[in-house]
């Protein structure tokens, strides 16, 4: 069980960083879906500038906003208070300017789940 433990930590150390990695990577699309939003609305929603203000600490919380609207229906209650013409304008861009979103809280969420299952092993069955 040890080993077990040891691989899905490493497992989880290096996926996290390559998700901080693909994150980095694609902060130029995320200046570029925002400079679009501003250019629609004249202005971005306050989360994401103070969001954009916390460096790596936030670099997942700035794209919140944006990822939402992508997995969830127009009337489902996570985007219940964001203007439904927001909510059209992260749906209608081409695929490809969203869709590194979508692939970062997805390798996001495998870290998680390593991390996760690192801790159900150790608790269950090291941890004496």
């Amino acid at each position: 069980m040890n080993i077990l433990s040891a691989v899905l930590t490493i497992s989880f150390i290096i996926s996290g960083v390559i998700a901080f990695g693909y994150s980095s990577i694609n902060n130029k699309n995320h200046k570029l879906l925002c400079n679009a939003f501003h250019e629609k609305f004249g202005f971005l929603p306050g989360g994401i500038t103070l969001s954009q203000s916390g460096g790596v600490f936030l670099t997942f919380q700035k794209d919140f906003y944006f990822l939402f609207p992508l997995i969830v229906s127009k009337n489902n209650f996570i985007v219940r208070d964001m203007d439904s013409e927001h909510y059209d304008f992260i749906r209608s861009p081409p695929r490809k300017m969203t869709y590194w979103i979508k692939v970062k809280f997805f390798l996001l969420l495998i870290s998680i789940i390593l991390l996760l299952a690192e801790a159900i092993v150790y608790y269950s069955f090291i941890k004496v």
